[in-house]
Parts: C-alpha cells; sequence; structure tokens
C-alpha cells in the first residue's frame, strides 16, 4: 500500500504546513512534504485540515455501549463509533462496581486487544476506581470503594495480562505510596482523582510517582489560598499532567484559561468521559448500575452530580481553539501526542512525523470529521 495525501493544511508535529502533502507507504508516514513524481493514487484532501489522529485516553462509553458491559460486542461498537468522530485509539474506563465486575471487565479488555477491534485501535485498560474517597466519588458507587492491596493490584495485573495503562488512586488512601510505587515500577501510570487529598499528600503522591490528574476541577479537592489542595498541586508542580474535559459544562471556559496559564500545552490532556449515551438522544441511561438523566446532552445522577459526559474529542479541541484561545497546534496535539506521551507510546503515535503510525483525523473548517486512517486505511470517510 503505498499513496500520497495532499491537504490545505497538514498539523505536522513541529508546525501547521500549508498546501502540502505526505507520502504514506504500508501502515507508516514515509516522508513528509514530499514532491509528487510517481505515478500512484493521490487522495486529494486540498479542502481539509490533517490532523494526527485523535487518542482519547479516558473514556466509558458512547452509542449506548460501555465498557462495564465487558462483551467484545461493545467495545468493538466503541471502537467502530470511534472512528466517526475522528479517534484512532482509545483506553476503555473501567468504573467503581463489584470488584469481580472490575476483573471481568479488564479480562474482555485484553481479548477484545488480542482478537481486534473493527475501528479505533484499544491501546489498553484505563481503571477509574475502586481506589477512591467518598467526599468526591462523583458518579462513582460509595459501596465499591476498596482500601489499597497490593495483593488485588496483583491480582488486577494478572487478570488483563499486563494491558493495564492508568490507574486511578485517591493519595490520601492508606497505602497509597508504596501502592503507587508498586504500580509505575510496572509501567502503569497513576492518576490522581475522586479525592479529598490535602495538597502534602497529593504532593507525596507525585513523589512516590503519581503524574495524572483525573478530569482536572471534577471530582476533586478545590483550591484554596490556605490549603491549595489537589487542584492546587496539579496546577502548581510542572511534572503532573492535567485531564480535562472541554465541554464548556464540567470547567468553565475562564477556569480552563486559568488551567492553560498555569500549565504548559504539552501537560494538559483532552479526553471526553464519556459515557453510554454520548451520541444519542436525551432520557435515561445507566452508568455502574446508576440511573443517569441526560438532559440538553449533559448526564447527571438523581443527586444532581455530573455523570461523565457526552462529549466528542474533536469538539473539545474546538472549544480550546474557540473558547479559551490555545493555538490550533497546541489543541490538537492536547488530544493526540500529549496522552501519546503519558502512554509513553509517542515514539509511534499521536504525531504527524516520518516514521510514524499513518493515523489521521481529517476536518473540514468547521470541525467536522471527514476522513479517519488508521495505520494508513481508511476506516471512515464522509466526504
Amino acid at each position: 500500500m503505498k499513496y500520497y495525501i495532499k491537504a490545505s493544511e497538514i498539523y505536522s508535529e513541529e508546525k501547521i504546513l500549508k498546501n502540502n502533502n505526505l507520502l504514506i507507504e504500508d501502515t507508516v508516514i514515509k516522508s513528509i512534504n514530499y514532491s509528487i513524481t510517481e505515478d500512484i493514487e493521490i487522495i486529494d484532501l486540498t479542502q481539509y485540515k490533517v490532523l494526527p489522529g485523535l487518542i482519547d485516553m479516558h473514556i466509558h462509553g458512547v452509542n449506548n455501549y460501555d465498557t462495564m458491559d465487558s462483551t467484545y460486542e461493545s467495545l468493538n461498537e466503541i471502537s467502530k463509533y470511534l472512528t466517526r468522530k475522528g479517534v484512532t485509539a482509545f483506553l476503555p474506563t473501567t468504573m467503581t462496581v463489584k470488584w469481580e465486575d472490575i476483573l471481568y471487565a479488564v479480562d474482555n479488555i485484553n481479548k477484545a486487544i488480542k482478537q481486534g477491534v473493527e475501528g479505533a485501535n484499544i491501546l489498553g485498560a484505563y481503571i477509574e476506581g475502586p481506589y477512591i474517597t467518598k467526599e468526591h466519588k462523583g458518579a462513582q458507587p460509595k459501596e465499591y470503594i476498596r482500601e489499597l492491596n497490593i495483593n488485588d493490584l496483583k491480582e488486577l495485573i494478572y487478570k488483563s495480562d499486563e494491558t493495564i495503562k492508568v490507574l486511578t488512586i485517591a493519595p490520601e488512601k492508606e497505602g497509597a505510596e508504596r501502592a503507587i510505587e508498586y504500580l509505575t515500577q510496572r509501567n502503569i501510570q497513576v492518576s490522581m482523582g475522586h479525592t479529598n487529598a490535602t495538597f502534602e499528600q497529593t504532593e507525596q503522591a507525585i513523589k512516590s510517582g503519581a503524574k495524572i490528574g483525573v478530569h482536572t476541577f471534577n471530582g476533586m479537592r478545590g483550591l484554596h489560598h490556605r490549603e491549595p489542595g489537589v487542584v492546587g498541586a496539579i496546577l502548581s508542580i510542572d511534572d503532573v499532567y492535567a485531564e480535562l474535559i472541554a465541554d464548556t459544562i464540567h470547567v468553565h471556559p475562564q477556569v480552563m484559561k486559568i488551567l492553560v496559564k498555569c500549565k504548559s500545552a504539552d501537560k494538559i490532556c483532552l479526553i471526553t468521559d464519556s459515557m453510554r449515551a454520548s451520541g444519542l438522544k436525551d432520557g435515561e441511561y445507566i452508568l455502574g448500575g446508576q440511573k443517569v438523566i441526560v438532559k440538553d446532552s449533559i448526564p447527571r445522577l438523581k443527586s444532581g452530580s455530573l455523570a461523565g459526559s457526552t462529549l466528542n474529542l474533536i469538539n473539545g479541541v474546538k472549544n480550546m481553539i474557540i473558547h479559551v484561545g490555545v493555538n490550533p497546534l497546541d489543541a490538537v496535539h492536547m488530544a493526540s501526542l500529549v496522552p501519546a506521551k503519558i502512554l509513553k507510546m509517542d515514539d509511534k503515535i499521536g504525531s504527524i512525523k516520518e516514521n510514524k503510525k499513518a493515523n489521521f483525523t481529517v476536518i473540514d473548517d468547521d470541525f467536522n470529521v471527514v476522513m479517519t486512517i488508521i495505520e494508513g486505511e481508511i476506516v471512515y470517510k464522509k466526504l
């Protein structure tokens, strides 16, 4: 397989290239700004923008399917749906539910990875809970919150066949430091969320190896001028990545601006945290065994607590550009290169660079996805 792509704009790793082209050979980007001399197929995208394939690092479900369904069909359908929204890779994300159900879910994710899916690639599992605290549990059922136990973690890793990429821990949990060290030694990234930790507790977790703030500002102790809390630690400690649900509902645009001012662009990771109602009409849905009411595309529990989102990742990129004023290339990389770096996969995916995977999200000027390419193959087209 060998072909050219011509486009009005190509969002390369270094800059936005105007009226340029790419040479694709097999599954990789062979050359950028290559003179078209060979008589091979040309995909003409001169009316469109070619972005690196988007990566949704934190997503529960879409289109009435959920990770906790624990079936191949659900993960495959999520995978196929995501290609229509420009997502080329993702981490199916679990919830705080019965321990046996979490084990079953990670086993299912591992089997789906091995079997292969028809759309966006599954990069591994994201374990959100059960090692959280009730004060900021959000839409996580409190009856299934667990205390940290290394034997539990061993069982979880074994069941997943070492496909877990990220695991959430509330820094104030007893045994948090030891658990974080244990996980990071096994190349599992630790995120901090659904937590009421103090600044000092969060700082100690970061020193132990935790590096990600879960959907920053949501599900965590907020910023206070005498107790900076989890938010204060994420904002002020440079090494920490900040997940952000950029739907302008979970976080006000002005607060998103504050985050951008505090963190460098390469430390902000756009996520959707979407649940099964994403892509569907308003109504009643289930998340972690709990009834969720979706009104005006906003999912909430009966208590009023937000229950994930119905955001598409490309719209999060759009919101960062339009509502926050982020440089377009930086905004795109927040949903591609940054998650790839967090997962230590940026040598192969996450940006448009020679010898990386030919994963592309093609959009029009209104951020509508018109084509998705994964490893050189067109998996979605609406031209």
